[in-house]
């Protein structure tokens, strides 16, 4: 009988710490709310600058949507326009834009983060950007994050929103998040979800062209190489991406919003192989075609404002700097931080041509075309020979470095 009272009492207060262990989590959690999903009234604003969803963006990113109820501009897309499109940018004067864009976060992602968008917001202008190759790829990135645990995943709701609350995990971020407060250091996303840190490795501002980011590129030519091409890759388009796609093309036209899509650059020497020479075919061609073909479809029934479709892949000088360091000068890349990801002046320029505001470098001025059934034959053709003129230009240059880092890297 003694046995059982101390079960019963060590029972109770084993109860009692975690009841009170929970409530003082709950406490901490709503008043911190560090990605911004529980909605408390007692919420703390003075916070703001200081949560940190770094470690869990799409929670924190889809928290951003949930917390307010008058963004009229979305910006999705991958880590590319994270740290160049600017949701402060002077053009969109006074319009409430919010910069969505998730790390890694390709199109089964991003269109759910448009999709819960569309539904929760006055949406006016959601500026959407697709990464080449990307609707002609299989990769689904959402296992790899934390899109299960964030809110726009359909399942698990209660859950979910239990753990917003009561969550250890959750407890841990809001600790994080008071103590950057405490010690005035801003978190690495901006209130409206903008990477912008001057001087840091993931800053919008210019390049920091040098032993690091060359190191860097030459790794990704030998880790590309040491995945063998498949037959027929980037040719076929996934109709799991592709019908998701389209469908939240509708909605936005039924929303009334206006939706415009844009194929993200790249440096092109990423792309580029000496094999193609004499070649016709330009990267993603495919891809372009199946989302001129997909725009006209929705553009041809229904109400609403016309989808866009934008084309930045090019061979313009800007995409093409010299990456090699030559007689002892750095590599000239001035708008690249790597081969993919464009800096904050060339990002405002794209913005600057999609929202046809004045563009501040006038060698930005035609970087971009707009895509429709009636020119993207033309445009193929024009990249096509852009392609072989840049091949030809570079064959003893970036290529030839290029080639040979690759050929070395793979016979270590």
């Amino acid at each position: 009988m003694r046995a059982t009272r101390h079960t019963r009492r060590y029972a109770m207060v084993m109860l009692a710490t975690l009841v009170a262990a929970s409530l003082i989590a709950a406490a901490i959690n709503t008043r911190v709310d560090p990605f911004r999903t529980t909605g408390a009234p007692w919420a703390s604003a003075g916070a703001d600058s200081y949560r940190d969803i770094s470690a869990s963006t799409r929670t924190g990113k889809a928290g951003l949507i949930r917390s307010h109820a008058d963004w009229q501009v979305g910006i999705f897309g991958s880590s590319r326009v994270i740290s160049s499109l600017d949701p402060d940018a002077p053009g969109w004067a006074g319009k409430k834009a919010v910069n969505l864009g998730m790390p890694g976060a390709f199109l089964y992602e991003n269109i759910a983060m448009a999709e819960y968008f569309l539904a929760k917001q006055p949406a006016e202008i959601l500026v959407f950007g697709i990464d080449p190759g990307d609707l002609t790829n299989s990769i689904d990135t959402r296992p790899m994050v934390d899109f299960v645990s964030s809110p726009l995943n359909p399942d698990g709701v209660l859950d979910r929103e239990l753990r917003y609350i009561f969550g250890m995990s959750t407890l841990e971020t809001s600790l994080e998040t008071l103590g950057l407060q405490w010690k005035k250091t801003p978190a690495e996303y901006n209130s409206r979800g903008f990477r912008d840190r001057p001087g840091g490795t993931g800053g919008g501002g210019a390049a920091s062209p040098g032993k690091g980011q060359l190191n860097f590129i030459k790794n990704r030519f030998v880790d590309d190489a040491r995945v063998p091409k498949k037959p027929g890759e980037g040719t076929k388009v996934f109709p799991k991406k592709a019908e998701p796609l389209e469908a939240m093309m509708r909605h936005a036209r039924e929303k009334g919003a206006r939706l415009i899509l844009f194929l993200h650059p790249n440096h092109v020497l990423l792309q580029a192989k000496s094999a193609d020479i004499g070649n016709a075919e330009v990267p993603f061609e495919t891809d372009r075609r199946a989302l001129v073909e997909m725009v006209h479809r929705v553009n041809s029934t229904g109400n609403g404002p016309e989808v866009e479709l934008w084309d930045f892949y090019s061979y313009h000088p800007y995409n093409r700097e010299r990456v090699r360091p030559i007689e002892g000068q750095p590599s000239e890349l001035v708008h690249w931080r790597d081969l993919e990801h464009f800096t904050k002046d060339v990002g405002e320029a794209m913005l600057s041509q999609l929202m046809a505001w004045e563009i501040k470098d006038p060698k930005l001025s035609g970087y971009g075309t707009r895509l429709t059934p009636e020119n993207v034959e033309s445009r193929i053709t024009e990249l096509r020979q852009a392609y072989q003129v840049y091949l030809q230009d570079e064959k003893d240059g970036d290529l030839a470095w290029k080639e040979d880092l690759v050929k070395k890297g793979l016979g270590k």
